[in-house]
């Protein structure tokens, strides 16, 4: 799931490349961006076993796919490899981002960068997340209250995420699908990146954005303190969980946001 490769594995392949001469990074086509500054080269991976959850994906077999990733690159492993899979480090989301983990003779600290593109002067006033995922689909604000918060805070607004599990809303203009190098050049440039907990929403942190963020008390911590490496300002709301009114939302926005 794409939050939980921003907070509990990209920062960490990082931090580790430094102590090889070469870094080979298997990952999605739109997930390259993330390690662009660490890689040397890299690896397509587009699992499709089923939906993803937290850290693994439903039904996919890591080990297969691997060797099977690397036969058709020709790739041989020998003594002078070191094969970093993925796997839990910690106990995510509540490991905190400034934690050592020791890897066989390594010892790493995750290392975050401030995601931004310096081509990018597109600028909006606000950026939706309107998820629409079927995994936990309760969880999905409705299109009503979207279309009321753009009446509220007016300015210029876009939509963002996958055309798969996310809503363009009337109102606003349609970013969804962007790459991921423009994307984070949008959202670094904005004022403010409403919705419900979700990948997006993280980015926001990583893209040193204000937030605001809707969902259960038990995911405060990781987006006020464990995955908030830059403090980055953010404002959780959980007194209504995943269905506050758009006023509520609205009211508490602009109270918070006069105090940053």
């Amino acid at each position: 799931e794409f939050g939980w490769e921003l907070f509990a594995w990209h920062a960490y392949v990082r931090a580790l490349s430094r102590n090889f001469d070469k870094t080979i990074v298997i990952c999605r086509k739109n997930s390259q961006y993330l390690y662009e500054d660490c890689a040397h080269k890299f690896l397509v991976c587009e699992p499709s076993t089923g939906l993803a959850d937290s850290f693994f994906m439903h039904g996919f077999d890591q080990q297969k796919e691997l060797k099977n990733i690397l036969l058709r690159s020709n790739i041989s492993i020998s003594k002078d490899t070191s094969l970093f899979t993925p796997r839990r480090i910690g106990w995510p989301p509540n490991t905190h981002y400034s934690e050592e983990f020791k890897f066989g003779s390594h010892v790493v600290k995750p290392e975050y960068l401030i995601f931004k593109n310096e081509e990018i002067s597109n600028k909006y006033d606000f950026i939706f997340h309107a998820r629409n995922r079927k995994l936990r689909s309760e969880d999905n604000w409705s299109p009503k209250r979207w279309e009321e918060l753009v009446t509220m805070l007016g300015g210029r607004i876009a939509c963002i995420g996958t055309k798969a599990e996310s809503l363009h809303i009337r109102g606003t203009e349609d970013l969804r699908g962007l790459p991921l190098n423009e994307l984070c050049g949008i959202i670094n440039l904005s004022k403010c990146v409403f919705g419900p907990s979700s990948g997006p929403m993280h980015l926001a942190s990583l893209c040193n954005t204000p937030h605001v963020v809707w969902s259960i008390p038990g995911n405060k911590t990781r987006y006020e303190n464990t995955w908030n490496p830059h403090k980055t300002p953010v404002l959780f709301l959980c007194d209504y969980k995943w269905h506050p009114k758009a006023e509520y939302v609205y009211e508490k926005y602009a109270d918070w946001i006069k105090e940053i």
